[in-house]
């Protein structure tokens, strides 16, 4: 085994493979097989770990090297693409609003835990995706009492959407791409309005008929227009790290709130993105007994004129 990893061939093929692999992973071609490798860029890091190690064991230098560049490559990209920050912000003095998230394909129809796993979010807003006539009547009676206000949009198809909230809803303004709608809730936490706006991407079974890059367009022009702090969330049906929801974030401005992911489950596909008025101080992931992925929920807070450019920017120019 060392004298073929020792041949210069061989050598030469393996940080070939390895790189590419790397490469394919970060600028994948805009080819559906290689655009889902991306999904795998966890997995190939801890790979890459293991394999330097393997060359180690053997002595081969020049490949442990090159493994060991790969996953560091590949573990700045994915922090890169997740929550920045190397700290979580400070908490302040200013008021907190709790925002949680759920497909509902995740659960059983009338999941008699239902009610407390949504209970135990201790929410102050909840948004609902594939959100069916089945579920609506449930829905309803199980969260009108706690939630005083809602507005559901109510589909057959995977793009039904509904939200349930403690805050004021202030405004409802739908956008669409193509049929695919958006939900733009404005509410306001006591201190400033926020919107909320919902968003659905089509998976790739459906995806055959409705540009992913186009919709992300379509909502990153639409969140370049508000005159109020946003946040973005819902199913995108890809990896927070994928080019596409990159493109986006950069595009509409959207911090990622997630920091990190479980690799022993599913990668998410569903997120939170926020805009640079306000921080996420806590994200969690919801997960049943099982550990099967239910939803996700962020707590955020307004930006204090300490750590907000922008609001010390217009402090400054109306102290002229």
């Amino acid at each position: 085994m060392k004298g073929v990893l020792g041949h210069k061939l061989t050598q030469a093929a393996a940080a070939t493979f390895i790189l590419l692999g790397v490469y394919i992973i970060m600028y994948p071609p805009d080819i559906g097989f290689f655009k889902k490798t991306s999904e795998f860029a966890v997995h190939l890091m801890f790979g890459l770990l293991g394999l330097s190690f393997v060359f180690l064991v053997f002595n081969q230098k020049r490949l442990m090297f090159i493994s060991m560049l790969a996953c560091g490559l590949l573990a700045f990209y994915l922090k890169t693409a997740s929550n920045s920050n190397m700290i979580l912000p400070q908490v302040n003095n200013l008021p907190k609003f709790k925002i949680a998230h759920f497909n509902l394909s995740s659960f059983n129809a009338y999941d008699p835990s239902f009610e407390d796993i949504i209970t135990n979010t201790d929410c102050d807003f909840i948004s609902f995706q594939e959100y069916t006539p089945d579920w609506h009547g449930f829905v309803q009676k199980t969260l009108l009492h706690k939630f005083k206000y809602h507005h559901t949009n109510i589909r057959i198809d995977p793009f039904g959407m509904a939200v349930y909230s403690k805050l004021p809803i202030e405004e409802v303004q739908t956008f669409h791409y193509k049929e695919i709608p958006n939900l733009d809730i404005k509410v306001n936490t006591g201190y400033q309005e926020i919107h909320i706006i919902s968003s659905y991407i089509a998976p790739p079974t459906i995806a055959t008929t409705h540009s992913v890059k186009d919709h992300l367009d379509a909502i990153s022009t639409y969140v370049n227009v508000l005159d109020a702090p946003a946040i973005v969330l819902g199913d995108f049906n890809q990896v927070y790290w994928a080019k596409d929801i990159q493109n986006f974030r950069e595009a509409a401005g959207l911090n990622n709130s997630r920091r990190n992911i479980d690799i022993t489950t599913k990668v998410p596909y569903d997120h939170i993105f926020h805009t640079e008025m306000i921080e996420c101080i806590s994200f969690k992931e919801i997960k049943d007994t099982d550990l099967t992925h239910l939803g996700i929920t962020g707590i955020f807070q307004p930006k204090s004129a300490i750590t907000n450019p922008a609001i010390l920017r217009s402090l400054s120019k109306d102290s002229y």
